[in-house]
């Protein structure tokens, strides 16, 4: 099958980025099937606030699901410290926003660097229904389809779960759970109302367990999983924006 038979909207720009900027570094994080269409339009806003700003492809999205199956939540995170000791390189201070798998990887990245100024996480995905039967699936099947149906958000990404690639994130989630009492920095935590995925309760069980003098979970009423490409980005994106300002000062 071709590989764009697997791609939802192939004819956005997915492909990774770094824009130059001012010495306050944001690095953008992108979910599980995705691409960095998931972080583009807040990493647009970050620019045009002189702030510089990047994104990862993590390995294995973008090209084939087959790719994905082949990729280890190692692999993902070796991506991310990759940009994020560049940013460094460039940066006087570094802020990390992740969408979803992006957020998980935030707090990882977070755990083993506390000079990271501030987490911005939406939707982190720290629980998913069912995930954890594809340690089971990935033996019988490569894909699962997703069977949600066509949310019309601009987003870019496969339309089917790869299964090995699944049992990889639930791993992540395993190990990220164990490195909360790692994290000291502000966190700014963002659920939806419209979630499919997860519910407000996870979001609490990350706020419970990190160790942030400053932390602060944000509600969306009128928002899907995929919050950064939601009508409430501009009530988001001003949030992170004052979280930034206040903690670059």
């Amino acid at each position: 099958m071709n590989k764009m038979d697997y791609m939802d909207n192939p004819q956005l720009d997915g492909s990774e980025f770094y824009w130059k900027g001012n010495p306050t570094g944001v690095l953008l994080i992108h979910g599980f099937t995705a691409t960095t269409t998931e972080v583009r339009l807040i990493g647009e806003k970050l620019r045009e606030d002189g702030f510089t700003t990047a994104a990862p492809l993590l390995p294995g999205h973008g090209t084939n699901p087959d790719d994905l199956n082949q990729a280890s939540w190692q692999m993902w995170l070796g991506k991310v410290k990759e940009f994020y000791e560049q940013m460094l390189r460039d940066c006087e201070r570094v802020f990390v926003i992740g969408q979803s798998m992006g957020g998980l990887l935030a707090i990882e990245l977070a755990a083993q660097h506390p000079e990271i100024e501030g987490l911005m996480l939406f939707a982190p995905a720290i629980k998913v229904k069912g995930l954890w039967l594809s340690h089971f699936l990935k033996v019988f099947k490569d894909h699962l389809d997703k069977q949600n149906a066509d949310d019309g958000l601009p987003w870019k990404g496969y339309n089917v779960y790869p299964l090995k690639a699944a049992a990889e994130l639930h791993k992540l989630q395993m190990h990220v759970k164990k490195q909360y009492s790692k994290i000291n920095q502000p966190t700014l935590i963002f659920s939806a109302e419209h979630d499919n995925h997860l519910t407000p309760k996870v979001m609490q069980a990350i706020l419970n367990g990190i160790q942030s003098n400053e932390k602060c979970h944000i509600h969306l009423e009128n928002s899907p999983h995929v919050i950064l490409l939601s009508e409430e980005l501009d009530q988001a994106y001003d949030y992170c924006l004052n979280f930034i300002k206040r903690h670059s000062s």
